[in-house]
């Protein structure tokens, strides 16, 4: 099970590669929805805290 601590991680992972690269290639790479990383960039505020 992973902790929440690593989901978080790869959750800024995720939005960190859509930044510098794309969210298209970001998707296809992790296997999410685009509509998924535009979520995850909305909410994203340079802190791993604002995913909660």
């Amino acid at each position: 099970m992973n902790s929440i601590t690593q989901e978080l991680k790869y959750k800024q992972s995720i939005v960190k590669y859509a930044l510098r690269n794309g969210v298209t290639v970001a998707s296809i790479l992790y296997k999410k929805h685009r509509k998924m990383i535009y979520r995850y960039i909305d909410k994203y505020d340079g802190t791993i805290l604002s995913f909660l």
